[in-house]
């Protein structure tokens, strides 16, 4: 094993772990911070709601391209769903903290994380597609062309 070599496995899991924090931040940053965005300048209401619904999944689908970006192959998939399941933990362990739990029993926690996974795999696909095709340019002499 070669000093590159040991470079590149320690860089690796430094991008892994940047991805698994990007993701596990994302989920209550885009449920909390999505509702809060959607409802600026309109109070707490149900109408505000569905503002939240499309702003959540926008700050999740960034959040999918950061660690596509930083992470790769199947293992940085598997770090995605990782990071997604414990931000989906740290949501509960926050609604119980701030007075207002969120009941939940398996069946809707396994469909809030599918939900919440979708746009963070989608973004990762994307940002593992910009990466290889960023990797795949030509990096001949420009009068080739």
């Amino acid at each position: 094993m070669t000093e590159s070599d040991s470079a590149e496995a320690r860089y690796s899991l430094l991008r892994d772990a940047l991805a698994l924090v990007v993701v596990a931040v994302a989920c209550p940053v885009a449920l909390f911070g999505g509702s809060m965005l959607g409802c600026v300048g309109q109070g707490f209401d149900p109408s505000c709601a569905l503002n939240a619904i499309f702003i959540s999944p926008v700050l999740l689908l960034v959040a999918g391209v950061i660690a596509g970006l930083a992470s790769r192959g199947w293992t940085g998939l598997l770090i995605t769903f990782i990071g997604t399941a414990i931000g989906m933990a740290v949501i509960l362990v926050l609604s119980f903290g701030i007075g207002d739990p969120v009941p939940v029993d398996p069946i809707s926690g396994v469909i809030a994380t599918v939900w919440f996974f979708a746009p963070v795999a989608i973004g990762y696909g994307a940002g593992r597609l910009v990466w290889r095709l960023y990797e795949t340019r030509d990096t001949g002499d420009p009068s080739d062309s």
